[in-house]
């Protein structure tokens, strides 16, 4: 059975598509096919972060539309479970119920996890187009802006009841250290989403995109890999902050 995940997130700028390409990589690590779906229609990034844009001839829009899905689908070089539907380069081309459906029917593909990079922003008919078992993992950064911004997506969640988890994005253990944020469960409890990872801030992460040729290094491979595993159903445990 295929799982959906979809990856979302207030403001740009969160690293919503470094965790949806991060948590792909660190699925295929663990043997997972892997279909990521970029849906940021207009703003479209993966295939450019993935170097396979010479190689794009077809978009989400014509996939949701009816042509055939492996015709549309990019291989991910050098990671021979993932690959890859780039969003269209207009915006306005897929409705969201039609979305949904088609995600729906990728339940007989040969996936073991479908990640769709959604767009930023709230979207609450798009998030209610996609089949009810979606878990939805909302990225912020320890800061009250992006809590708050996670705070609003997990209330549009709870309204269509739609399950939530937050992924802590960019951190450093100093980033709690203020007047705002004393602990991690102060950012918990200020999203009111449950939380799944934290993936630390990362410069060599950043340089892994130049290129096109994304690689997970570092702590940042760590961090994704636990993620994963995690919704793979094993239970592990947070590593202490200055570890992760």
């Amino acid at each position: 059975m295929v799982k959906i995940i979809a990856v979302l997130g207030g403001k740009g700028g969160c690293g919503k598509s470094s965790c949806s390409i991060g948590l792909s990589l660190a699925l295929c690590e663990l043997k997972k096919r892997v279909l990521l779906i970029d849906m940021d229609e207009g703003m479209r990034c993966l295939d450019m972060l993935l170097g396979v844009s010479e190689s794009l001839l077809f978009d989400a829009s014509d996939a949701v539309n009816g042509r055939e899905l492996y015709s549309c689908i990019l291989p991910v070089k050098n990671t021979p479970n993932l690959s890859l539907l780039a969003a269209p380069s207009e915006k306005g081309l897929i409705r969201p119920d039609a979305f949904g459906k088609f995600v729906g029917t990728l339940s007989n593909a040969d996936f073991d996890f479908i990640v769709v990079d959604l767009p930023a922003g709230t979207n609450e008919e798009l998030y209610k187009a996609l089949p009810t078992d979606t878990e939805f993992l909302c990225i912020c950064n320890p800061n009250a802006v992006s809590v708050r911004d996670a705070a609003n997506i997990g209330q549009v969640l709870g309204k269509i009841n739609r399950r939530g988890r937050l992924i802590i994005n960019r951190f450093e253990p100093y980033f709690i250290k203020n007047p705002i944020f004393k602990n991690i469960d102060d950012i918990i409890d200020e999203s009111g989403l449950c939380l799944i990872g934290i993936v630390p801030e990362s410069e060599r992460l950043a340089f892994a995109f130049l290129g096109g040729d994304f690689r997970l290094i570092g702590r940042a491979k760590k961090a994704f890999r636990r993620i994963a595993e995690r919704l793979c159903g094993k239970n592990l445990p947070l590593p202490k902050l200055k570890k992760i």
